[in-house]
């Protein structure tokens, strides 16, 4: 009877003792799987695959912060009317307007960014009086509503401009002039050799890969009669001798191998002043004379000085991304953020 009392007690006292263990133990010390939840507590439900928790999913469908161009309101004369635009639409349809969209992706960012250059920087230049730019491509960029576009189109101009949201070109702290064209022909043209003025910025340039381009080449054939009397009319004072071989003299050539001075009749007359007379699609140029009519053969199409749009996307398909594009045709400069 002592024994079986001794027994019961010792029984007794073991698991009082075991249960005291157990009230102290950490949470560590746990079985897996009930140190994360507090008594009570129930155990969230399992997300279904692929999703995201719910703070997650909120972040998510939070619309994004808007960026620097739909933040800047540019003053833009569109067809003789004032209309306060949103950086952002002005250049989407400024690259709907100005370059193929069929270009790489990479060409297409360089042209945004030396898109968005240039209106900031007529923005602190103003050519119009109310006005930074207008939407003719004579005078400013051309510009396409993005609303008449298709799609597909308004979505790779926006995304260019997207990409390079609030980027700009400077070169000693200043916005450049970010002067753009066609074609170069294989080689760009000093500013100088165009418009008189040096910008260190704009200087001659090889530009490979354009061969296949459109107008690479071109051909200009004027009659003869009318090649003499527009000759004619710009200087009174040309001679034409008999033989054909006497009307050219002597030519000279600008960095970027347009021409600066031909002589004809006996009179100089200038690369620019022979494009603007006869039509020519650039002044790299050369002239055949024959029976009938005078043949122009010309490299490129525009003014030829800056970005050629033509070797820009021949870099893209090279590998070149647009910051080593616009670093390469717009000579010592910087790109970065808008400030």
């Amino acid at each position: 009877m002592k024994n079986s009392v001794l027994a019961a007690l010792f029984l007794a006292g073991f698991w009082a003792a075991l249960a005291l263990l157990s009230l102290g133990r950490s949470p560590a010390e746990l079985p897996a799987g009930t140190a994360d939840f507090a008594e009570g507590a129930e155990s969230p439900a399992p997300s279904p695959p692929g999703d995201l928790p719910a703070e997650e999913t909120a972040r998510g469908t939070t619309p994004p912060e808007p960026g620097f161009d739909e933040g800047f309101l540019l003053p833009v004369l569109a067809e003789g009317e004032l209309v306060s635009m949103e950086l952002h639409d002005y250049l989407t349809g400024v690259l709907l307007a100005e370059m193929p969209l069929s270009f790489p992706e990479e060409a297409l960012k360089a042209q945004a960014v030396a898109s968005r250059t240039y209106a900031l920087r007529r923005y602190e230049h103003r050519r119009h009086e109310t006005a930074a730019v207008c939407t003719a491509s004579g005078c400013c960029q051309g510009w396409r509503d993005p609303a008449a576009a298709a799609p597909a189109d308004r979505a790779l101009a926006e995304a260019a401009v997207r990409a390079t949201d609030g980027l700009v070109i400077r070169c000693g702290g200043a916005l450049i002039e970010a002067t753009f064209f066609a074609c170069s022909g294989g080689r760009t043209e000093d500013a100088a050799a165009v418009w008189g003025g040096d910008l260190p910025y704009l200087r001659a340039v090889d530009s490979p890969g354009e061969e296949g381009a459109a107008h690479f080449t071109d051909e200009t054939r004027i009659p003869l009669g009318e090649f003499r009397a527009a000759l004619e009319a710009l200087d009174g004072a040309v001679v034409f001798p008999e033989a054909l071989g006497g009307w050219v003299g002597s030519v000279s050539y600008t960095p970027g191998g347009g021409v600066a001075e031909m002589e004809l009749g006996g009179r100089p007359f200038t690369g620019k002043q022979l494009r603007k007379c006869f039509g020519l699609r650039s002044t790299a140029f050369t002239l055949e004379l024959c029976v009938d009519e005078a043949v122009f053969t010309t490299r490129g199409w525009g003014h030829r000085v800056g970005m050629s749009q033509s070797g820009a996307a021949a870099m893209a398909r090279e590998g070149a991304d647009y910051a080593e594009i616009l670093k390469w045709y717009y000579q010592g400069v910087r790109v970065e953020p808008f400030e």
